[in-house]
């Protein structure tokens, strides 16, 4: 159906005909939404039921950093942070299990993607990670992505 490259190309004029600042990355884009950055990676999904190539679209927001992880926030982040009917929290525990990275994140179909829904999908997962920012820091500490 649709390869990264492909996909990726779809990606970047639908981001581009509708964002102003579409900053190119190494592995996808980001725009800049309000205060919060969203990033939008494609990623190879394999191969379809014909063999035919297949591409998924993520994107995802930063929404706080240097959480001390406890059974509180992780219960948080598995109950109430996947109520939304758009998007979940995720969360990146370090490696010492001494602090978390927390985002907001969404994934679409490459093959079938839509510029509506991408574009819908951005500008949703940005006021909502906005939103989530301010519960994680006030309930769990951290800091935000913005946050020098």
């Amino acid at each position: 159906m649709a390869t990264v490259e492909v996909t990726m190309q779809k990606v970047q004029r639908i981001l581009a005909a509708e964002f102003n600042d579409v900053m190119l990355q190494e592995d996808g884009f980001a725009i800049e939404h309000g205060s919060t950055r969203v990033n939008v990676e494609v990623l190879d999904w394999g191969k379809d039921p014909d063999g035919n190539p297949s591409s998924i679209v993520q994107v995802w927001a930063p929404v706080s950093r240097e959480v001390k992880p406890s059974p509180d926030f992780f219960r948080w982040a598995a109950i109430e942070g996947q109520k939304f009917t758009f998007g979940s929290v995720k969360v990146l525990e370090a490696e010492d299990g001494k602090e978390c990275f927390v985002m907001f994140g969404h994934t679409l179909l490459g093959d079938y993607l839509d510029p509506a829904e991408l574009v819908t999908t951005v500008a949703l997962l940005a006021s909502t990670a906005d939103d989530i920012d301010d519960v994680v820091h006030t309930k769990f500490g951290g800091k935000r992505y913005t946050d020098a």
